[in-house]
């Protein structure tokens, strides 16, 4: 079967023709036999938005306690916002709000098919001061250590203009009005498909001969960091979402390894298009298949069974030993 291409959004969408239309990194073939389970129907009523009674975890647990006194707009300010919240949210993020601290709130987001980020889980805390919503949130980002894109940090913080932490024009700062798009807003600026981007002063060489190059390169070590967060998640899986974290997982691991075996044969990130001249580099690949055995590790305590047979190893490197 040969896949069609979509080109016009720079990173080729994946479409198989046979299974009308629908992306591969998200086709589970008829070899992969159907799984049901605790786990899977425990990702599936996982509210997008609920309330929870604390988080003793949270980042920013320790700017205030529960007995603290808000203003009455603040705090209807804050309830608006769990209302639309609950409301709106699309299916790739997840909301816990704190009954007992209203300033606290934990989200995480589902990185977005075609991305190097594609089925990571990325979380973030979020906290509320009291002259909310004249000014932005305060948003730490559960790194593991790494740095996965140039506006996240390894230590957590979140470099961006729309929360005053970056420098920008007054169409890119805070807007009070505006509040409860945040999360929308992080997940299309940071995790997208070419972070390389993000990098300051590099943006106008975007699809450009120049840039291309970088980005590739940027975007491959992006997707081996994120095979890192997923390791690191399953491992210490943030409060209140530990069942959400392992039926996630659970559920998306044959579709990870499956597109991990692509990008092991040579398809670019993002996608599992093969014998392109964009494909991954040599380095890539190996990076791939051998961090993918710690990943699959993991997905094996989740439960998800033969899983090692099916993840191929790193790639042979042919040496021209002719004369």
């Amino acid at each position: 079967m040969e896949p069609a291409v979509d080109r016009k959004a720079g990173i080729p969408e994946v479409i198989d023709k046979k299974n009308k239309g629908k992306s591969i990194l998200n086709y589970q073939p008829w070899w992969f036999p159907n799984f049901s389970s605790k786990r899977t129907s425990a990702r599936a009523n996982f509210k997008r938005f609920d309330s929870v009674q604390h988080f003793s975890d949270h980042h920013y647990v320790s700017k205030g306690n529960a007995s603290k006194q808000h203003s009455r707009y603040w705090a209807n300010k804050i309830q608006a916002d769990w209302k639309i919240l609950e409301k709106d949210l699309p299916e790739t993020i997840f909301v816990r709000a704190c009954e007992s601290r209203m300033d606290l709130m934990r989200a995480v987001i589902i990185g977005a098919e075609g991305t190097p980020y594609h089925d990571g889980l990325f979380f973030l805390d979020i906290h509320f001061p009291d002259t909310y919503p004249s000014v932005a949130p305060m948003v730490h980002y559960h790194s593991g250590g790494l740095t996965i894109n140039p506006n996240l940090y390894n230590s957590g913080h979140v470099c961006l203009s729309l929360l005053g932490t970056w420098y920008g024009n007054t169409r890119e700062n805070w807007l009070p009005q505006e509040s409860t798009m945040l999360l929308v807003s992080i997940q299309g600026l940071i995790l997208n498909r070419k972070p390389y981007y993000n990098e300051p002063f590099v943006g106008w060489t975007k699809w450009t001969p120049l840039g291309e190059p970088f980005s590739k390169g940027y975007s491959e070590n992006v997707f081996i960091l994120s095979l890192r967060t997923m390791v690191y998640i399953m491992r210490k899986p943030p409060n209140h979402f530990e069942e959400f974290v392992r039926s996630h997982y659970f559920v998306r691991a044959r579709d990870i390894v499956k597109a991990a075996n692509a990008y092991i044969d040579g398809a670019p990130v993002g996608s599992i298009v093969k014998g392109t001249s964009q494909g991954g580099s040599m380095k890539f690949r190996t990076e791939v298949a051998v961090f993918m055995k710690t990943v699959v590790d993991e997905f094996v305590k989740l439960g998800v069974k033969e899983l090692q047979d099916k993840l191929k190893p790193p790639p042979v490197i042919h040496t021209n030993t002719s004369r």
